[in-house]
């Protein structure tokens, strides 16, 4: 088979691509994390230390209501548009943030930040699935799971040198020529994609979906912190995202092309991995917040070097990611990979709730990386079942909807862990001793080992469906091929 039927834009073409969205996925994902250690200057120097989470929240928001509505037109009218457009709704984010003057003018950049962010991570993977058929992509989205793992983690750090170094406003500046780069490789190197006949947008779902998702996590930021989780704005909130996630559902049924089709959770594997990357999200994020509070608050580490115990996660994560990768491509199943990760996820964890005070640096460099194993065999394997399985008319609503849910995760998984470990220290956060601390940390190690027992639960029902060879090649279906005999 020739490089022109494998690689429709040619090689050196998919590469330039392959560059360019590398560089997209790496500003969302460094930018989720990057402003952590500035934070406490950015303060000082700003005021306005009760909008302090807000500058996570806004950020995190932005980025997760977007993701199906990114994933829905990048379907219909292409990728190009809407990634060119994620690139420049997060420079000007970038710029409004970096010359910020009050934590209302930051926050209100870091909102247009996450607008842009919702469409790059995901578009990113789904343009991918554009131009690699799926025998050959486990290995280039192996590399995208690489840069995400590593933006991801390396954030903390970046933040903290150029807060120390320079100012904190280049954690923002400093995205402008990756965007810039971003930006020239992706308006030459795509293709354009010829205007189709008239669609029927879905607003009204579209309306429903935003303001439910914001609703949602809103009651999930706001409860326990802002307001106590009883309060009727809290349960209000919870309410709202009931009532508009309930007529969304109803809205769905009855649209002509819906924002995100209910169709998708028919299909076996889009479910469960639905069902995977949502447990995952949560357990990687409760890794990457509260492994370098227990190595800080317990292990009396510095801030610093609390935040390099995350760097064996990130060598994990980029190690199994390229492995797996590797293996998908060459042998055409990934169900094995799937089935392996949760095992070492479990291991992991149950290794870092036996954590204490008498624990040392190596033990928690032990814990992390094998959780990072587990994490990196599962991230992007899952995105390549779930894209082989699906029409390349859904890849980008279906990529994306994955992403939503891992996201919608991460901050439940880190909200109820906050609140579980709130509630263990009431009254004595600031004063707990070592010993108090861990044992208040202990169960936000031993519920991730149920969440591995999910994510396992989910891929085994995950079937094998053969890869294609080809982006033009029908889905192969164990069913469809007996039937055929």
């Amino acid at each position: 088979m020739n490089d022109r039927a494998v690689y429709p834009l040619g090689k050196r073409r998919t590469l330039i691509v392959f560059f360019g969205l590398m560089l997209g996925m790496l500003l969302a994902a460094l930018d989720q994390t990057i402003v952590s250690t500035a934070l406490p200057r950015i303060v000082r120097d700003l005021g306005g230390f009760q909008h302090y989470s807000w500058v996570f929240s806004a950020y995190m928001l932005g980025a997760t209501v977007t993701v199906p509505l990114y994933g829905k037109l990048s379907d219909i009218y292409g990728r190009r548009p809407f990634f060119l457009l994620g690139i420049a709704l997060f420079s000007t984010g970038s710029i409004i943030s970096g010359l910020a003057t009050s934590m209302e003018m930051l926050i209100a950049g870091r909102a247009i930040q996450g607008l842009g962010a919702g469409g790059l991570i995901p578009l990113a993977i789904a343009a991918i699935g554009d131009i690699i058929p799926p025998r050959r992509r486990g290995k280039w989205q192996g590399y995208l799971g690489a840069v995400f793992a590593a933006a991801s983690v390396l954030g903390p750090a970046t933040g903290g040198w150029l807060t120390d170094n320079a100012s904190w406003r280049w954690c923002f500046f400093v995205n402008l020529p990756l965007a810039g780069l971003a930006l020239a490789v992706v308006w030459f190197g795509f293709v354009r994609r010829p205007r189709r006949e008239e669609h029927s947008i879905d607003y009204v779902g579209a309306a429903l979906l935003t303001g439910g998702a914001a609703a949602g996590l809103l009651g999930a930021v706001w409860g326990g912190t802002e307001y106590p989780w009883g309060s009727p704005v809290v349960i209000g909130l919870f309410a709202t995202a009931a009532v508009l996630l309930g007529s969304f559902v109803f809205q769905e049924r009855r649209a002509k092309e819906p924002i995100l089709p209910l169709d998708l959770f028919r299909e076996r594997t889009f479910s469960a991995a639905v069902v995977a990357v949502f447990a995952l999200g949560a357990a990687m994020f409760v890794t990457i917040i509260y492994v370098p509070l227990f190595a800080q608050g317990v292990l009396g580490e510095s801030a610093s070097s609390s935040g390099a115990v995350l760097t064996p996660l990130m060598l994990g994560i980029i190690t199994t990611s390229m492995i797996a990768g590797q293996l998908v491509s060459r042998t055409g199943h990934y169900r094995p990979v799937l089935i392996a990760g949760p095992p070492l996820l479990a291991v992991g964890f149950f290794l870092l709730a036996r954590l204490g005070v008498h624990s040392s640096p190596l033990d928690v460099t032990r814990d992390v990386v094998i959780v990072g194993l587990g994490i990196g065999l599962m991230m992007q394997t899952l995105t390549v079942a779930v894209q082989n399985s699906v029409s390349r008319g859904a890849l980008g609503v279906a990529t994306a909807s994955t992403q939503f849910f891992r996201t919608v995760g991460a901050m439940t998984g880190v909200t109820v862990m906050g609140a579980i470990v709130t509630s263990r220290l009431v009254g004595k956060a600031a004063s707990a001793s070592p010993a108090e601390l861990a044992a208040a940390l202990h169960p936000v190690f031993v519920i991730p080992i149920g969440l591995a027992a999910v994510v396992l639960a989910a891929v085994l029902f995950v079937p094998h469906i053969d890869l294609k060879q080809t982006l033009e090649e029908k889905v192969r279906r164990p069913e469809i091929l007996e039937e055929a005999a």
